[in-house]
């Protein structure tokens, strides 16, 4: 082993002793050391005086200088509302948050294709009640044998060219019954978390019937339609009502259902997300966002310590103005109503869009 050499490491210190007296302590400026806590108090204190440039800058700061805490995270998201320029890449902070924090991501969502059964039973018409007579003709479908109704009405005789009962004939009854009037459905969905479900398309016809409301039970979510008596054409034929036996009924819903345990972090990170794809507007993804605040508004009372003005009741207006805004009107009304506000207002109203769109704007102050 080389011993030291003691005097050419008294002559190195002697050397850097005499370097550092060369300066002038009063002209040296050293750039201030921000530890991780320092770099983040920073970036809310520009956040909240609205400079939200340099906010952007210390959580990005904050985030290099250790990935594996959520508070730079959730102060990214944050900031990337009000910073166009990183609405595309906003929610990935929202996402690494929870994920540091509660570890699980609360919102999903889903799409279904739920077929009618021969009794209506899938999706249930509740109005107009339906007679025993229209369920004898509903349930004749695929019949070849003739169908007569009170004992008088042959409602379908077989021949030779078309041998069996068809939706195109239970329609034309129907039609002759009650008319072009909107029918209401309602079906269930296994799942009792679901907090945004906005329309269900016919895929036969391709008609799209509106949501009215969503109610939420212990292990399922029923939900309400109301849907036009339409008249369409396939192919050659034209066909009436809006769902039929085997008709296949298309949509997408989303649920919310928070972390065990997540703490602040993750709850303001959600947030976060929710009002992010408000603020993308048409870009946004309007299951993921109103699923998102309705959820987090369900939880309780909700404030927000660097916007004091981000409080449950705006979570829940935010998802009804986001609703709005992609036309699903009813489910915007369904969403002030279970907040206590719009209960006078009815969508057969002539100023209904007027006044509902006034609720909201009274829920965002």
């Amino acid at each position: 082993m080389k011993k030291i050499n003691r005097t050419i490491i008294a002559a190195v210190a002697a050397s850097l002793i005499l370097v550092a007296g060369c300066y002038d302590a009063d002209e040296v400026t050293l750039p201030p050391v921000d530890g991780y806590d320092g770099l983040v108090a920073k970036g809310w204190s520009a956040f909240e005086d609205a400079n939200y440039k340099d906010a952007m800058e210390y959580f990005q700061q904050a985030i290099d200088m250790n990935v594996a805490r959520p508070d730079a995270y959730v102060g990214a998201g944050w900031t990337a509302i009000v910073v166009p320029d990183y609405w595309v890449i906003g929610d990935q902070y929202d996402y690494m948050a929870v994920q540091l924090d509660g570890g699980t991501w609360p919102v999903e969502t889903y799409s279904a294709v739920v077929p009618q059964n021969l009794n209506w039973s899938e999706f249930e018409c509740i109005y107009p009640v339906l007679t025993a007579n229209d369920l004898t003709v509903i349930n004749a479908f695929g019949t070849t044998d003739t169908l007569i109704i009170d004992d008088s009405l042959v409602v379908f005789e077989p021949d030779s060219l078309k041998p069996a009962m068809d939706n195109q004939e239970i329609g034309q009854w129907l039609y002759d019954q009650y008319g072009a009037i909107r029918f209401q459905y309602t079906f269930e969905i296994g799942n009792p978390d679901i907090n945004a479900i906005f329309e269900v398309e016919n895929g036969f016809s391709h008609i799209y019937s509106g949501v009215d409301s969503i109610v939420n039970g212990a292990s399922a979510s029923t939900v309400y339609i109301s849907v036009p008596y339409d008249d369409t054409k396939v192919g050659a034929e034209r066909y009436k009502t809006w769902c039929m036996y085997e008709n296949e009924m298309i949509f997408e819903y989303a649920t919310y259902q928070s972390a065990v345990g997540q703490t602040a972090f993750a709850t303001d990170a959600v947030a976060a997300f929710g009002i992010l794809q408000n603020a993308r507007g048409e870009n946004g993804d309007v299951h993921f966002g109103v699923a998102a605040l309705l959820g987090l508004a369900d939880e309780g009372e909700y404030s927000f310590s660097h916007h004091a003005g981000t409080t449950t009741l705006k979570l829940r207006g935010m998802a009804a103005a986001m609703a709005f805004s992609n036309t699903y009107f009813r489910p915007a009304l369904d969403i002030c109503q279970d907040a206590g506000y719009a209960l006078d207002i009815e969508v057969t109203d002539p100023n209904f869009l007027p006044e509902l769109m006034q609720v909201i704007e009274l829920m965002l102050q």
